[in-house]
């Protein structure tokens, strides 16, 4: 990279850093929701700003990191096969993962919310069994390292 774009870019970094420090300092030295003072419930006023700046940034950051993972894969087509097969891995993984999981209406008594249903049950079983599944499989990859090394 050339020195100009790398100038530009760390000031850029440096003013998203001032920008989310004032935000830090504001949210908690700043002043209070009237009403929930020295309470609980005590909220500050900036709440609603520093969550709105807390999305842009992950969002941003979401957006580059595929950004550069797609221009990586271009400029590369041996990474982008590599990727394919991870993206096709991941999809199998989540289709085995919603074949496992349970459709079936929760019986809780006193509960009168609209999320018990069974599309909205399927995939939040889906999200636990592939939590479990990726959890499952570090820990054998853990084990196989370490034993491989043994046979090495």
């Amino acid at each position: 990279m050339s020195g100009k774009f790398t100038k530009i870019i760390n000031i850029i970094l440096w003013i998203l850093l001032g920008v989310s420090v004032i935000l830090v300092v504001l949210f908690y030295f700043g002043k209070i929701v009237p009403g929930t003072e020295d309470t609980n419930m005590e909220e500050p006023v900036i709440t609603e700003m520093f969550l709105r700046w807390t999305y842009l940034m992950a969002i941003a950051s979401a957006l580059l990191a595929l950004g550069f993972s797609l221009f990586h894969a271009i400029m590369n087509p041996k990474a982008l096969k590599q990727t394919l097969f991870v993206a096709l891995g991941a999809a199998v993984l989540i289709i085995v993962a919603y074949f496992l999981s349970s459709d079936q209406i929760l019986n809780m008594p006193g509960y009168e919310g609209i999320e018990n249903e069974p599309g909205t049950l399927k995939w939040a079983g889906t999200g636990l069994y592939v939590t479990y599944l990726l959890a499952g499989l570090a820990v054998l990859s853990i084990f196989y390292s370490e034993i491989a090394k043994y046979f090495k």
